[in-house]
């Protein structure tokens, strides 16, 4: 054959197989990357598996306590109905199962408010818990950390506001402690 064209053939054969070379190191490439990515897809799925168990043993906490507050909840007004129905068999006369029926009320009103402050303080625990534990999963998905700088503003908020919950928790221990010297008032004004 001819040598130019032996030539021109061969030169053609070469870029056909350069670039075939080129074309399957590229697809060769872009696959590898496509499975690294799927690959990474194992993390979030982790992750959110890992929400969901957490969340669980919150719901699951929760749930137990909210049980255990409600059991308190019954025992105390079982124990109120008892000192009602003992405080109404030493009645002596109408006029003293009365006033010491009226003794009580105070006493009862605060337990039940009590007991209800208690119940809501576990939901409301558990909702923090909650929001936490998203928050740091959303954290984790995005790839950054929470800031510092929120937390310890937090924090502040949490140290300026315990004077005044101090101060309105004291309002209302005298307000409970008027509320029953009111009523030990009235009984004594009545068996007068």
């Amino acid at each position: 054959m001819n040598p130019t064209f032996e030539n021109t053939m061969s030169r053609i054969a070469d870029k056909a197989r350069g670039r075939y070379a080129r074309l399957v190191k590229g697809a060769r490439q872009r696959t590898e990357s496509a499975a690294d990515r799927v690959a990474l897809g194992k993390k979030p799925v982790k992750t959110i598996t890992g929400l969901g168990l957490k969340l669980t043993a919150i719901s699951h906490k929760t749930a137990d306590q909210v049980l255990r507050q409600q059991t308190r909840l019954m025992e105390h007004q079982i124990d109120a109905v008892a000192d009602r129905l003992k405080a109404a068999a030493d009645a002596k006369n109408l006029r003293d199962l009365v006033r010491t029926q009226l003794r009580l009320i105070p006493h009862n009103v605060s337990r039940i408010a009590s007991d209800a402050r208690d119940t809501l303080s576990i939901v409301a625990n558990a909702g923090m818990e909650v929001r936490d534990v998203v928050k740091s999963t959303i954290f984790e998905l995005r790839g950054k950390a929470p800031s510092a700088k929120k937390a310890s503003r937090k924090k502040a908020r949490a140290r300026k506001a315990s004077p005044g919950t101090a101060k309105r928790k004291a309002k209302a221990q005298s307000n409970t402690a008027g509320a029953t010297r009111a009523a030990a008032a009235a009984g004594n004004t009545q068996a007068a």
